[in-house]
């Protein structure tokens, strides 16, 4: 089994910390995985993509995703300046950072990762860190890997309290992502 995600944000937001947390879990797993961000000279704010592949198999491709199997929103501001949806498979999953859910499409999941970041206290220059929610409603709608593979990755990357508080933000990504019905 093979998963293409697609990881849109903001620079500040942890989109590409995102993208090589979810790599790490996996490989934990004796799974395989990339992630390639793409980004220019952008500052804090801009729009900012991660590509991730999570597989079973070795991958031998290394390049953006066309078509994905998942579209992980981290900030919904983003629909008003560009189409994130673009790239998603028909039968693929939307993932929203939201705290007013949507259907934007057939197979819509949401978690308030705002709500997550500021009960932890998560943020830096008053940038709300969504990420780590984020990575572990991913890792509940993939069922790819393991919300321990997860927790066990953040807190090899993140040391002290700044790791717990983040292992924390991830298991309630878990445990809060809904599907939009």
């Amino acid at each position: 089994m093979r998963w293409e995600i697609i990881l849109r944000g903001r620079g500040g937001m942890g989109v590409v910390t995102a993208g090589e947390t979810l790599v790490k879990a996996a490989v934990k797993e004796g799974k395989y995985g990339q992630s390639i961000p793409f980004f220019g000279g952008e500052r804090r704010g801009a729009p900012v993509v991660s590509y991730v592949r999570l597989s079973d198999e070795p991958i031998y491709i290394h390049r953006e995703i066309y078509n994905s199997d998942l579209v992980a929103v981290f900030d919904t501001s983003l629909f008003n300046i560009m189409d994130p949806l673009e790239g998603l498979k028909e039968d693929g999953i939307l993932l929203l950072n939201t705290k007013t859910p949507k259907k934007l499409w057939k197979n819509t999941f949401y978690v308030d990762a705002v709500e997550i970041a500021d009960k932890l206290n998560l943020s830096i220059a008053g940038w709300k860190l969504v990420n780590m929610p984020m990575v572990g409603a991913i890792a509940k709608v993939t069922g790819m890997i393991k919300i321990d593979s997860v927790v066990e990755a953040i807190e090899e990357e993140f040391s002290g309290k700044l790791g717990e508080l983040n292992a924390e933000a991830a298991k309630l990504g878990y445990e809060m992502v809904s599907k939009y019905d």
